[in-house]
């Protein structure tokens, strides 16, 4: 069997031979030391060293792959100047007499542990990046250097095959002669996999059994698109690979020229096509003009970025700056996400056995009012100046909404008896993520401008599913048939009520879904900004109205095979 089905990293066709990169990793082991304070200096010793080394990488990706490519090696710098981090190491080396390798595994271990039980996949992605600063580290304290023999004396289109790769092994690649990725592991929100993107190389990920399959000078296919790769291809499968190759060229072409036009259906319903922003890399690399606003501005990053609670005016600079960006356009910015599966040691969160159903987003800003208080005056206050609109996440009940409101209320008397300038009339919207939210829409409606439903939690939340969870992965579906009676509902109840409807998260750009979304009367739709083009090429290839008769036999279906299977018919016919 020459065929090997793995996740889709980066879209797109590539060819080429393969490279097979088995790294060296650095081996970390306990040992006992004597002196703490020589453990300590080497390890500061190795942190400048390697410090350097990813200023150095910053310069070669901004010249290479522009501000956002290079911004993951600033993230990286900023891991390695985490304090705090360091300090319970350093601690831990002079208290405990270990070796400086050991204790930064054993911080790194909890760290990570943390972040791998995020619901939110971006940040959870950062587990790995936080593995691999502390990794290198130690690989530059025991001299270990990544070997990658990879240029064009290898040949002229190659594909990097390897267990993992790092953002700083994907950038030191020579891109002349690099046409593909495969990775064993690695996630679909990964840096390696924004760096593909970045760079327009093909990507599968998740791909098990890689390394060992794939032996390098074998030549092989790579199909972004549908996460597959073919070793040493018949005739038939590269005939096959040329079309897909041909066909990807002429549709890049085509849905470049759609990003900054309006998204309107062939019967006259417009959409809006927004993007979900919320960390240093999204921010850096935004254009308002490429798409028609952001959907989700995640606020999370700035908590994570800051050893204590940030202050009103350092959550005001961050909003006001991107509203100024965003040009007039919407701005829908989301109360701070976050919990018990997201630990911050200034927040002091209890640990949990089950975080997703725990203490975490409105239900800790209603228990903890002046934390709330102190984002709703920073974005109160950043409404001025733009179309800036406030979202709460994981509302359940009807009493959580009205009390919500009811602090901002307190905000805005605040703010004017202060005599400080806000946005008055600040549009207010909830998440819609729960079973719970869903089956009381019609009752939410009546008290919000708008709904965005946040498909990722909302998949999870009503097939009982951790996407995370191998063993119920396969139940974690977008096109389960509740999933998408359940989004059906909201929308109905949404247009009674004469409020907004939006989708977030995967979903919201997935193109065989994309004119269910439009039939159900979806408003909105909000996704990665790669998305935007191919989303509104095809909200403008597609009557609503005749995508309602799809909708109505999709949602009489049983099997979710049946679902999918209508739905690619639906697709072909769109995008060809």
């Amino acid at each position: 069997m020459n065929l090997l089905q793995g996740l889709t990293g980066a879209l797109g066709c590539a060819k080429g031979t393969a490279v097979v990169i088995d790294n060296k990793t650095a081996v970390v082991e306990k040992k006992t030391i004597s002196n703490g304070d020589d453990e300590v200096s080497r390890l500061k010793e190795a942190k400048e060293r390697y410090f350097l080394q990813l200023a150095e990488l910053e310069d070669h990706a901004k010249r290479e792959v522009g501000e956002k490519g290079a911004g993951i090696f600033a993230a990286y710098r900023e891991i390695l100047s985490d304090d705090v981090f360091f300090d319970k190491i350093i601690d831990k080396i002079k208290a405990e007499k270990v070796n400086a390798e050991y204790a930064i595994d054993v911080e790194r271990a909890e760290v990570v542990a943390l972040f791998e039980q995020l619901d939110d996949e971006y940040l959870r992605e950062r587990a790995t990046d936080i593995t691999n600063v502390c990794m290198e580290l130690i690989g530059e304290m025991q001299g270990v250097k990544k070997g990658i023999a990879f240029d064009s004396s290898m040949g002229h289109e190659l594909i990097a095959v390897a267990e993992d790769l790092t953002p700083a092994d994907t950038i030191k690649m020579d891109k002349t002669v690099l046409k593909g990725i495969v990775t064993e592991t690695g996630g679909v929100t990964s840096h390696t996999v924004i760096l593909a993107k970045t760079l327009g190389i093909p990507a599968v990920v998740g791909l098990k059994g890689a390394m060992s399959e794939i032996r390098t000078g074998d030549e092989i296919l790579v199909f972004g698109n549908e996460g597959k790769v073919v070793i040493n291809p018949d005739d038939k499968q590269l005939t096959e690979f040329e079309s897909c190759r041909e066909l990807e060229k002429k549709k890049k072409k085509l849905f470049e020229t759609k990003k900054g036009l309006p998204a309107v259906t062939l019967d006259g319903k417009m959409i809006k096509v927004n993007v979900n922003s919320g960390d240093s890399d999204s921010i850096a690399s935004f254009r308002c003009d490429e798409c028609d606003g952001i959907g989700l501005f995640r606020t999370e990053f700035i908590y994570m970025d800051h050893k204590q609670y940030p202050t009103e005016d350092e959550q005001f600079e961050v909003y006001r700056s991107m509203a100024l960006k965003n040009q007039g356009k919407e701005l829908i910015i989301r109360t701070l996400d976050i919990g018990g599966d997201k630990q911050l040691e200034y927040m002091d969160l209890p640990k949990e056995s089950n975080p997703f159903l725990g203490y975490r987003a409105i239900r800790i800003c209603l228990d903890r009012v002046e934390v709330f208080k102190t984002q709703l005056r920073a974005i109160l206050r950043a409404g001025v100046f733009g179309d800036v609109k406030i979202m709460f996440p994981m509302i359940v009940n009807l009493e959580e909404l009205l009390r919500a409101k009811e602090i901002l209320e307190e905000t805005k008397k605040d703010l004017q008896a202060e005599g400080i300038d806000f946005k008055k009339d600040i549009p207010v919207g909830i998440m819609i993520e729960t079973p719970a939210a869903v089956m009381l829409s019609d009752k939410l409606a009546e008290e919000v401008s708008f709904f965005s439903i946040g498909s990722n939690d909302l998949i999870q939340y009503t097939t009982a599913a951790d996407r995370m969870n191998e063993r119920v992965q396969s139940l974690y579906d977008s096109f389960n048939i509740s999933v998408l009676r359940s989004i059906q509902l909201v929308c109905d109840n949404a247009k009674k009520n004469g409020v907004m409807v939006g989708i977030c998260g995967e979903a919201a750009s997935e193109s065989k879904l994309v004119p269910l979304w439009v039939a159900m009367g979806v408003d909105e739709l909000s996704m990665v900004p790669s998305q935007v083009g191919k989303v509104k090429y095809m909200i403008g290839n597609l009557s609503a109205a005749e995508m309602k008769k799809t909708l109505d036999d999709v949602l009489n279906l049983g099997r979710i095979e049946e679902v999918k299977s209508r739905l690619a018919d639906v697709e072909k016919k769109i995008l060809g």
